[in-house]
């Protein structure tokens, strides 16, 4: 609304709505309402939190909300088993998908006849396909999960991951990159509607625990693919047909079941144990995200750029992105293309590196969620610290140990030191590690801070995400070792920084004010601003 309305003239600029909430024990969930200043009449107290909600950064509800501690318990069982099933569906897609993206660049080499001839390099593009399509394609992704729901997304996100697996069947270069188009749009859809997901399914005092279970389920995925892999590359040099059918085809049952995991969850939550908070903030689409067409979309989550914090955390979303890329592809695939560590066992170093990988996940979720649970005011930005020496020390004993050529194909060469089996699996652990630092703790910053509306947020931060993803593989293809490493320790290096500093002032002020400006209709979350949830 703007100017006047059927409520009159707006609050002066100083003005602070404040909305009392108590759902009192035995009330049966039932509501009360009053206005601490002024009229306490209901109609008139929603129409003013409607229509002046997002026309002055000043104007805040505030709830004090007593709820009976049977309805918040039967909410948080509710929600911990989505957030337990979410993480199964991931970690049964992800043993499909991660898989293929760790092994894919030595199955193509493998495969020579005449209808396909495969390079060292092939796989390094295909993913920088992969990571292009994603960056594009989540402002899509966005709508649709404002529209359908996240649940729904995140199934057709699945699907997506099923026909891209499906493709290493028979390699062909042209179903190889549709395969990887499909799978961009895929997954930018499940993971911009796994942010949702999580933010909807948790209040602040669980949005920690629940990062925690979710990525350590989720990085179990490492585990299973790779040991398989493992397991049938070990003492072999090439990857035969009949071993590719077999690897694929299990990796494609693995897909579908994590599709069919998707009909399970429980969603949307029975209203009788909706968050009191929630309910207020909710613009009553039944997904439980506001909807948005494609323009609104995009304005949402580029709103965002002009508020510090994004910019502060920009550094974080890259680096997490350069990281990802080094362990998931380029780092595994030097493995396998460096012939010093003997015949036969450099291929099947590749997918054992990828289980040391996902025992680093594992065993840091394991680790930091004790943390959090037993030192809860200690914050985010410790864990991250840890996590950047973690990778650090993995960093330097990578240059010492792996030949600085290996990224780019088959190598006899020496590094400082005799490439070691036992040293390359330790710094596999350590990136690991430190990988389940930084994700956990930018998820639980996401959700804590962006609750009432993340789909902005995950969106953007996929798009950046994709778009260094997507340069990461491109320059995988040219760089040397060394220079790659260089690349990471500097983003690694700021990263650090800038998460501690912008995590130091939410616990502070636990609100960041974005630029002010009226902006009639739209929610604080789209005006940058981040409301606090205490009382």
């Amino acid at each position: 609304m703007r100017g006047k309305d059927k409520i009159g003239q707006p609050p002066d600029r100083g003005t602070v709505l404040r909305l009392r909430m108590i759902i009192s024990p035995g009330s049966g969930g039932r509501l009360s309402w009053s206005l601490v200043k002024g009229s306490t009449d209901l109609p008139k107290i929603a129409l003013i939190a409607n229509a002046y909600a997002g026309m002055y950064a000043e104007i805040e509800a505030e709830m004090d909300v007593v709820e009976n501690p049977d309805v918040v318990a039967a909410r948080r069982r509710f929600q911990l088993r989505n957030i337990v099933l979410v993480g199964v569906v991931f970690m049964l897609l992800s043993s499909a998908s991660q898989t293929c993206s760790t092994v894919e660049t030595i199955v193509i080499d493998s495969v020579h006849d005449q209808y396909f001839n495969g390079t060292s390099t092939m796989g390094y593009n295909l993913l920088a396909v992969l990571n292009g399509v994603i960056a594009s394609s989540v402002w899509i992704s966005q709508t649709v999960v404002s529209n359908i729901g996240p649940k729904n997304a995140m199934l057709v996100g699945g699907v997506c991951y099923f026909v891209f697996v499906s493709t290493f069947i028979r390699p062909l270069a042209g179903t190889l990159y549709g395969g990887a188009v499909i799978l961009g749009i895929g997954q930018a859809m499940l993971w911009t509607a796994e942010g949702s997901f999580l933010s909807l399914n948790s209040d602040k005092e669980t949005i920690g625990r629940h990062s925690t279970i979710f990525w350590a389920l989720y990085q179990t995925s490492l585990l299973w693919g790779n040991l398989f892999f493992f397991y049938e590359m070990h003492g072999q040099d090439t990857i035969a047909d009949e071993t590719r059918y077999w690897i694929f085809g299990s990796l494609m049952v693995l897909a579908a079941a994590g599709v069919l995991v998707i009909l399970t969850l429980k969603y949307p939550l029975p209203k009788e144990l909706l968050n009191p908070r929630a309910t207020i903030q909710s613009d009553g689409n039944q997904t439980g995200v506001k909807s948005r067409t494609f323009l609104q979309s995009i304005g949402s989550s580029f709103r965002l750029l002009r508020t510090r914090p994004i910019w502060m955390m920009m550094s974080t979303f890259m680096y997490i992105a350069l990281e990802q890329t080094f362990w998931s592809n380029v780092y595994q695939s030097s493995l396998g293309y460096t012939k010093q560590f003997g015949p036969g066992v450099s291929e099947s170093l590749v997918g054992l590196s990828g289980v040391c990988v996902g025992c680093g996940e594992i065993l840091g979720s394991f680790v930091y969620g004790l943390v959090d649970k037993r030192f809860p005011r200690l914050g985010r930005d410790p864990v991250v610290v840890s996590g950047y020496l973690l990778h650090m020390i993995a960093f330097f004993l990578v240059f010492v140990n792996i030949p600085n050529d290996a990224p780019l194909g088959d190598t006899f060469s020496e590094a400082i030191i005799h490439p070691n089996y036992s040293l390359a699996l330790l710094c596999s652990v350590l990136l690991g590690f430190g990988d389940s630092a930084f994700n956990i703790q930018l998820y639980s910053f996401l959700g804590d801070a962006y609750s009432s509306d993340s789909v902005p947020v995950f969106a953007l931060f996929q798009f950046v995400w994709g778009l260094t993803c997507c340069g990461a593989f491109f320059y995988s293809t040219v760089l040397s070792l060394q220079y790659q490493l260089i690349i990471l320790v500097v983003m690694g290096s700021l990263s650090m920084t800038t998460f501690s500093k912008i995590e130091w002032e939410f616990r502070r002020t636990r609100s960041f004010v974005a630029p002010s400006g009226p902006r009639p209709h739209r929610s604080a979350e789209e005006e940058g601003l981040l409301h606090s949830h205490d009382s």
